[in-house]
């Protein structure tokens, strides 16, 4: 064999293993397209114990009937030190991807602030019915929040947002079209798409990018940022970003992980920040 036909064996078996691992990429790809709300909204990891069978005492079920034919739930605490007839402001909830509004039943330190609390659900979770999305879930939520603030018991003018993780992407997203008095967001992702390096395709093939950093820029709403210095799942540094991009924003670093913070006296920090924050702006009463 000579050496240059050594030399052309050589260059083919390079583009055979080339072409080999392009192929096994672009299946790759196609399997995490395919499979991408799934990774983002894994309600299937959701214990079943985690969902009621009924609605606590006290809260009331709200329920949105979609064009689509699903039923979307959302849970209404009502506030608490309030004369009877008297409309109450509100806060709308939105929460992280491995939770139910049921995991949330804490945020009665809210109601008893003054405010009614709404906690949406997400299609798919919980009692909910059909497949989470993004354009899926910000249609949903926008229709929950109109029908809320029909009520006679609630005062359209005096609404607050606050969302968790992806909660927060919801909720910029609902705020372009319907914007609060003021946002709290709890460890916010800036953009989801960014994230899709970590799974081998580029941000382009995310459906679902919640783009927080395009939303706030938008908006005229002052926003809390609460983001915790140990988020190895949503890094600090989106925090900062949406800081350095929102108009009138306050960011505050916590001590503590994603999913939990360090100790009791961090919780009640969060909290009063996010009740002093919701006071300033006339939604929080006591």
């Amino acid at each position: 064999m000579t050496t240059q036909t050594k030399k052309h064996n050589w260059i083919a078996r390079l583009l055979r293993m080339l072409l080999l691992i392009i192929i096994v990429w672009l299946l790759w790809i196609a399997a995490v397209w395919s499979l991408q709300h799934r990774i983002m909204f894994p309600r299937g990891m959701i214990e079943d114990y985690r969902i009621m069978k009924s609605t606590p005492p006290g809260i009331e079920s709200i329920w949105l009937d979609t064009a689509d034919g699903n039923r979307v739930e959302a849970w209404l605490m009502p506030a608490e030190g309030l004369e009877p007839d008297q409309p109450a402001p509100i806060v709308f909830f939105a929460h992280g991807n491995g939770e139910v509004i049921d995991d949330n039943l804490d945020l009665q330190w809210l109601a008893e602030s003054g405010t009614a609390v709404a906690l949406i659900e997400y299609r798919g979770y919980g009692r909910s019915s059909g497949s989470p999305s993004q354009r899926a879930i910000v249609a949903d939520t926008v229709q929950l929040v109109e029908q809320i603030l029909k009520r006679t018991d609630i005062d359209e003018t005096r609404v607050g947002y606050l969302g968790r993780s992806i909660g927060t992407g919801v909720l910029s997203q609902v705020a372009r079209t319907h914007p609060p008095n003021a946002m709290a967001m709890i460890v916010p992702p800036a953009r989801l798409d960014t994230m899709a390096w970590k799974f081998g395709v580029p941000p382009f093939m995310v459906r679902s990018p919640f783009r927080t950093d395009l939303a706030v820029q938008e908006v005229d709403m002052p926003i809390l940022i609460l983001t915790r210095d140990r988020d190895q799942i949503i890094p600090p540094q989106h925090a900062s970003m949406l800081d350095q991009l929102a108009p009138d924003s306050r960011l505050v670093t916590l001590r503590g992980t994603h999913n939990w913070l360090d100790d009791d006296d961090e919780m009640r920090r969060e909290r009063a920040e996010i009740r002093q924050f919701l006071e300033a702006h006339d939604i929080v009463t006591r």
